[in-house]
């Protein structure tokens, strides 16, 4: 679709300043722009001088300090088409950028960074990490870390509400563990999503003795069991944000849900090279306890961003659904989801109660319903798969990717 901004030519004298510095910082949603709103793709901030009521900010490249919409008449006046322009995505003096998908990341060229590094095993809090890059112009909801030649070695895991994005301007090499997903009973993954309707459609709760749905992203989850609740809809993946958690199943001591898996965007400048795994499943979710109560529905995976000319892989790179739990009987516990591991979706889970069995998560193949069992529990739903986006590179050679890159 054709995105039009009215801009008018004639500077006023009152200038609206951005967060985000000099240079040029391409937005996609208003919560990127701190106080202000994203329009055409560039930050606006209130300013009563101009007829919208918004003024582009002076990170804002070819339109910065104008006013959104039209400021005046004839050649005052003036409309440009922002698809027809071909210096939008070409940084500003003295600025560098690395990455072409919703993760670019750049810099004003004296901060560009000039040391390699090596995360070893260790857990990097999103919201509080030394390792977060202070100088990147980027949004402020994101936790960039930055190296020349950035290396993965033992398993690091990253939690916290911001998405991670991990960017070397040579070659990024993955040969540990990257762990942004979330696990039943433990870690939520960094960037999850938590409840925010309006990230995730919450799909219709389970009735008496229902299964909880399955969360959904970049797939829709299962269904749950026994007058189970319905999964919603798949959601975009066009921007860091994560997988969307299931729902809890109904009635007696109910089985909870699977939070959603995270987000783990890697940029490189010349090779992305995965021979570990990175892994931003979403969570399983718990079996219904007693009381014939339904069990949770599985939280779907999270966001995998790949961006680089070069994306080879020995290893596994998936962002699979966690596994719906089985309903309980009267006073018979059901057995909890089955998590993804290197890539393979969660199965679904063996009866050992009188409830109905959970669902599988979705993966390459499609998340399964919960099971159904006469008046017991209710089977959780399997959580949707997430989403794996690849720019740059034709194609990831090799490896186990799951589900596929889009």
């Amino acid at each position: 679709m054709v995105v039009r901004a009215l801009v008018g030519a004639m500077a006023l004298g009152v200038v609206a300043c951005s967060p985000f510095g000099g240079g040029a910082f391409s937005c996609e949603r208003d919560d990127q722009c701190g106080p202000g709103k994203c329009s055409a793709s560039y930050c606006s901030f209130a300013d009563s001088g101009c007829a919208s009521g918004y003024r582009f900010g002076d990170a804002s490249g070819p339109v910065a300090n104008s006013c959104v919409g039209v400021t005046g008449t004839g050649s005052d006046a003036s409309v440009i088409d922002l698809d027809a322009r071909t210096d939008l995505d070409a940084p500003a003096p003295g600025v560098v950028c690395y990455g072409q998908g919703f993760g670019k990341i750049c810099f004003d060229a004296a901060n560009v960074p000039a040391t390699p590094a090596t995360l070893t095993a260790q857990t990097i809090d999103t919201d509080t990490s030394p390792l977060c890059s202070t100088v990147v112009q980027t949004t402020p909801g994101w936790c960039v870390v930055v190296a020349t030649e950035l290396t993965i070695s033992g398993t690091v895991t990253a939690i916290g509400t911001k998405p991670l994005v991990l960017l070397a301007t040579g070659t990024l090499q993955v040969d540990g563990t990257l762990d942004v997903a979330s696990h039943r009973g433990g870690q939520t993954g960094a960037g999850a999503v938590a409840t925010d309707a309006t990230l995730c459609d919450p799909g219709t709760p389970p009735g008496n003795n229902g299964g909880g749905a399955g969360g959904s992203f970049g797939a829709v989850g299962g269904n749950g069991g026994n007058n189970g609740g319905t999964a919603g809809a798949l959601q975009p993946a066009n921007s860091m944000r994560g997988g969307c958690a299931g729902q809890d199943g109904k009635s007696g001591t109910n089985g909870t849900r699977g939070a959603g898996g995270g987000v783990a965007y890697l940029i490189a400048g010349t090779k992305i090279a995965v021979t570990g795994a990175i892994d931003a499943s979403g969570a399983a979710g718990t079996a219904g306890v007693n009381g014939n109560a339904g069990a949770g529905g599985g939280g779907a995976g999270g966001l995998i961003g790949l961006d680089a000319p070069i994306v080879t892989n020995g290893g596994a790179i998936f962002a699979n659904g966690g596994g719906g739990a089985e309903g309980s009987g009267n006073t018979t516990k059901g057995n909890d989801g089955n998590e993804s591991t290197l890539g393979v979706a969660a199965a679904a889970t063996a009866s050992a109660s009188n409830g109905g069995d959970g669902g599988a998560g979705g993966a390459v193949t499609g998340a399964g319903n919960g099971g159904n069992a006469n008046t017991f529990g209710g089977g959780g739903g399997g959580g949707g798969a997430g989403a794996i986006r690849l720019f740059g590179a034709a194609a990831i050679t090799g490896g186990v990717v799951s589900p596929p890159a889009s």
